[in-house]
């Protein structure tokens, strides 16, 4: 282990590439807390949206102006949630599928 350590910090090249990896790494981690959080908020909005009201889709801007996020950010994870449908007639609509 100290041999590592050593020529990690000996060699200027090697040091650059394990503190690049290290950073995207937490890049990585970061951004898919992000996805997370943001698919939650949107999944809960839907969830109180279909036991409130009758509508069976919710508009992307009616996401976004309930979650505060983009209209683009909540298209972005919709798309990409597993339990979320796009309406097939009108494109900017959500529903949960069950």
């Amino acid at each position: 282990m100290s041999q590592i350590i050593d020529l990690a910090t000996n060699n200027a090249l090697l040091s650059g590439l394990i503190l690049a990896a290290i950073i995207g790494i937490i890049s990585w981690l970061w951004r898919a807390h992000q996805n997370r959080r943001d698919s939650n908020a949107i999944f809960k909005f839907l969830t109180a949206s279909k036991a409130e009201t009758p509508h069976t889709f919710r508009s992307t801007e009616a996401i976004a102006s309930k979650t505060k996020l983009t209209q683009s950010r909540v298209e972005e994870l919709c798309t990409k949630h597993k339990k979320i449908q796009r309406n097939a007639k009108e494109k900017q609509s959500w529903k949960l599928i069950e």
